[in-house]
């Protein structure tokens, strides 16, 4: 398992444990996060932020990845997976879920795409 892929474990560990809080020191100070119908988020803090914001209010978060697909040397990660959690007495099952990382010489994640 390569840097990427291992950046993807921490980040989908935090989303299943509903907590962002060490997500600053995973992410470039200045990281690009991007998803449909939402601005571009730029900044480690301002995803923590946003990320933060999301997960509030669900429960019972379970994040399984479906496939995973990461370059040779470790630096890009593609990823198919889906999202499960409790929120408002529903329960929402195996949300799909795309996501495609780069990272940085020094191992964090610098360009974060999801689709949903």
């Amino acid at each position: 398992m390569g840097q990427a892929a291992e950046a993807w474990e921490q980040l989908s560990g935090m989303l299943a444990d509903g907590n962002v809080d060490a997500l600053p020191e995973l992410y470039d100070k200045d990281a690009l996060y991007l998803e449909p119908y939402n601005p571009p988020h730029r900044g480690n803090l301002l995803i923590q932020a946003y990320l933060k914001d999301w997960l509030g209010g669900k429960d019972d978060i379970t994040v399984e990845s479906k496939r995973v697909v990461e370059s040779d040397d470790g630096t890009s990660l593609g990823v198919e997976w889906t999202i499960s959690y409790t929120a408002a007495g529903r329960r929402w099952a195996d949300l799909p879920r795309a996501s495609f990382f780069g990272l940085a010489e020094d191992g964090r994640i610098e360009y974060h795409r999801d689709y949903t």
